[in-house]
């Protein structure tokens, strides 16, 4: 490795906060998008609560070396950042809700940062499944589901970072927002 790629990797990146450049999303602390694997995510609908709990990784993952016709070479894309910032989450129906009704009309909230991918896959699953995202209806209409999750992804792994105190503490929020509105 030349000095200049060592060099790179030695910098920090520059420290994000509310005050620069974090897209629609709210977060309460400044953070390093290179010291961080991912974040947990909540988007709510403003009108009645209904919720979204998600995972985004901030930069590209896969392998750092790629095989193209028989060599090994430089993955282009891997460590670069994703389209994080501008994400709006996974769902075809939240997607179809935020462009109707429009991103104003919902708030993006990083929920915590991990550092490891099973530790932010685990925290996903878990916070998905304490908050009842997928069983969970309105009270006004127990026909209408509260959140927008349709699915609860596997975890086939033991990880070795577990969910933040933040992470366990977000269902009350959630339960308050849907019993308010």
């Amino acid at each position: 490795m030349t000095q200049k790629n060592m060099k790179k990797l030695q910098e920090p990146s520059p420290l994000l906060n509310k005050d620069t450049e974090i897209g629609h999303w709210t977060y309460t602390r400044s953070f390093r998008q290179s010291e961080w694997f991912g974040f947990l995510y909540c988007i709510t609908r403003e009108e009645d609560g209904k919720f979204y709990i998600g995972k985004k990784q901030l930069n590209q993952g896969g392998r750092k070396t790629k095989t193209v016709n028989g060599k090994r070479v430089s993955n282009p894309r891997y460590g670069k950042s994703t389209d994080w910032k501008r994400y709006t989450g996974s769902s075809d129906t939240l997607n179809k809700d935020i462009k109707n009704l429009g991103k104003d009309a919902f708030t993006f909230e990083i929920i915590d940062l991990y550092k490891t991918k099973g530790g932010l896959y685990y925290a996903e699953a878990y916070l998905q499944m304490l908050s009842d995202a997928l069983p969970l209806t309105f009270k006004h209409d127990k026909n209408e589901y509260a959140a927008y999750n349709s699915v609860i992804a596997p975890v086939r792994f033991i990880p070795s970072e577990h969910p933040t105190a933040k992470t366990k503490s977000f269902k009350s929020k959630i339960i308050k927002r849907i019993k308010h509105k």
